[in-house]
């Protein structure tokens, strides 16, 4: 009986080589831990430790212990899905009523809409940004001995010509938009053309910063200039107070809320700041809101339909939008609720394609962090297509006060209990291993998890080798960046530790530390206890339903399950060629495509492998005999 609803792929696995485990496949490791900056609740891609810090920040000594665990993944030449765990954390706005703007989905579906601007990313660092609106600017500056005029009003002239006021300088002096004529001064006033050397001199608040370090002075898109609107263009810029540097420009938009380039993209300011800017969103302010920040668009505000071609003016003064960001928040600790939440996001095979997720560092409780542990295994348990690595809590081997390490005795029996209640699994990995390591970032020292040096060691060995091939001895399972290890178990605790599924990270006598061990979390002996051949399985299962899928909707005759057959033998002849497998049997015919599986629209393959195994055990036997012996006799041979 088909237990599918809708078309689809079925991935089944038989362990015949003890008894039944059922699962599924995929070099990308899922992480979750809290950031300095970057989207919160979603998924984002990373692939290398600059990457990390570009999108995420550096890490501050809050959460040095996580962010280090990803880097130290990343060493090994693997990449990252991250998601930044939703602790209580919150976006800057202008007017410092903080939201919570996790990424631009959030925004699009009204997140801090209602705000004129939001940092792009909650955190303290969106308090540094101050957007700048910068358009042409007024025609002159008028000097009027207490005029009583407001933004908005009226400058008449000798010759009785209307000017729009856009700027009021002081009580004596505004600036003006020259209308259909040069001003006249009335008597007692004077004028000064608001020329480029204005432009080039006048500062931007308090930043020091001068308009020409945004961009020359706009003009007229070729957009408005068709329509005969003029100086519709505006500048954004985003400047960073802390250093008073411009970090963004976003140039030669328009205000026209229809605008188009020539290649028919959006050029409405706020439209292209929403969709590229790095740093900041802006919402549709009303023109007595963009008075208020200095710059009002007008009529054109609307799109330029609502016109009617009228010739129209709509150059405003120069001005920065209000002070500056405010309200943003940092929370590095998260809950067990809010980290489980965020690797939750990962179980969707469909979101996202991953090898394998990595628990990060320890939380303060051991508690807590079984917590942690157990939704990271939850991950891969319920993908079924990846593998989860554990490290134990630091507690377990690091004492609470000063960082000293406990007794070997204590470090093994903690160790252990620990992990005795992360059930049996092909699909996790646990390791002994916390290593004491230097952060740059906050120049220090600390202890870390090595989960991501044993994910990464995969990674490394599948560079270098293949997926089949085990990561752990001298050759592929030295690890990156350890000053030393919290616990170096000797001989009969690395048998305590092998015997409850725990793969002993060792330093031996002159070598570094070196993953010591290749099994999964599988308490019972099978073919899938080791890390190896789980690895091999995925690999399998992954090529298996690519080339499933390319047979979906074709006709279910000889021609295509013998077209399967040879492309699926194909692939396992060069795995078995590469030492993955000894030996192989598809079965894809009439023998299990039956009348009655074809009626149902199912079609079946079966693949039997044998898989090449690791060596965890060797015995060498030298044997002394007498000068006259001959060795046959010894030997029997």
């Amino acid at each position: 009986m088909a237990s599918q609803v809708s078309p689809g792929v079925v991935i089944r696995e038989r362990d015949l080589s003890t008894g039944v485990l059922v699962g599924v496949s995929g070099l990308r490791a899922g992480f979750a831990s809290s950031f300095r900056s970057g989207p919160v609740g979603k998924i984002t891609n990373i692939g290398s430790e600059r990457e990390l810090i570009n999108t995420f920040g550096a890490p501050a000594e809050a959460n040095a212990a996580d962010w280090l665990v990803a880097a130290e993944y990343l060493r090994y030449g693997g990449s990252l899905a991250v998601v930044r765990a939703a602790t209580g954390v919150l976006n800057a706005t202008l007017d410092g009523s903080a939201v919570l703007v996790g990424s631009k989905e959030d925004y699009d579906a009204g997140a801090g809409s209602s705000e004129k601007f939001v940092a792009r990313t909650a955190g303290t660092d969106g308090n540094n940004l101050h957007v700048v609106i910068v358009d042409k600017g007024p025609d002159f500056t008028i000097v009027k001995t207490g005029h009583g005029l407001s933004v908005g009003g009226t400058y008449t002239d000798d010759a009785a010509v209307g000017h729009e006021v856009v700027e009021v300088v002081d009580a004596n002096t505004v600036r003006i938009i020259q209308g259909t004529a040069a001003p006249t001064p009335a008597a007692g006033d004077t004028s000064t053309a608001f020329s480029n050397s204005m432009w080039n001199a006048t500062t931007i608040g308090s930043t020091g910063l001068t308009y020409k370090e945004i961009g020359p002075r706009p003009g007229s898109s070729a957009f408005a200039t068709e329509r005969y609107i003029s100086m519709d263009e505006v500048h954004v810029a985003v400047i960073d107070t802390s250093t008073n540097t411009v970090v963004e420009r976003m140039t030669y938009l328009s205000k026209i809320s229809d605008a188009k380039s020539p290649e028919g993209a959006s050029i409405y300011w706020k439209n292209y700041v929403n969709e590229y800017s790095n740093y900041v969103y802006a919402s549709a302010l009303t023109s007595a809101e963009f008075t208020t920040l200095g710059e009002d668009p007008g009529a054109a505000v609307a799109s330029y339909g609502a016109t009617s071609g009228a010739p129209i003016k709509i150059a405003r003064i120069l001005k920065t939008a209000g002070g500056g960001l405010s309200g943003g928040t940092d929370d590095y600790a998260y809950t067990t609720g809010e980290i489980s939440a965020a690797y939750t996001l990962f179980q969707d095979t469909e979101e996202t394609s991953l090898d394998f997720v990595i628990m990060g560092g320890s939380m303060g409780s051991e508690a807590d962090t079984l917590v942690k542990a157990g939704a990271v295994a939850a991950v891969a348990n319920t993908r079924k297509d990846c593998i989860a690595f554990i490290s134990p809590w630091n507690g377990n081997q690091i004492a609470s006060s000063g960082n000293v390490a406990l007794t070997p005795a204590q470090q093994l029996d903690n160790t252990i209990d620990f992990f005795s209640s992360i059930g049996s699994s092909s699909y996790v990995v646990k390791d002994s291993g916390i290593k004491y390591t230097y952060d740059r970032f906050n120049d220090k020292y600390c202890y870390i998890g090595t989960n991501g040096d044993i994910a990464g060691l995969c990674v490394s060995t599948s560079i270098i080798g293949d997926d089949w091939i085990s990561p752990a001895g001298t050759s592929r399972g030295g690890l990156q960046n350890v000053v030393k290890l919290a616990f170096n178990p000797n001989k009969a605790a690395r048998d305590d530790l092998y015997t409850a599924a725990i793969n002993p990270v060792v330093a031996f006598p002159g070598s570094g530390p070196i993953l010591f061990g290749d099994k999964t979390a599988l308490a019972s002996p099978s073919a899938f206890d080791r890390i190896n051949v789980r690895r091999l399985f995925l690999n399998i299962e992954k090529r298996a339903r690519v080339l499933a899928e390319g047979v979906l909707f074709e006709q279910n005759d000889a021609i295509t399950r013998a077209s399967f057959n040879a492309a699926l033998s194909g692939y396992l002849s060069e795995v078995q060629a590469r030492r993955g497998v000894t030996d192989y049997l598809v079965v894809c015919d009439e023998t299990n495509n039956t009348p009655e599986v074809i009626d149902r629209n199912e079609f079946v393959a079966e693949i039997f492998v044998k898989p090449t195994r690791s060596i965890n055990y060797v015995t060498v036997t030298v044997t002394a005999t007498k000068t006259g012996v001959n060795f046959t006799e010894v030997v029997g041979r």
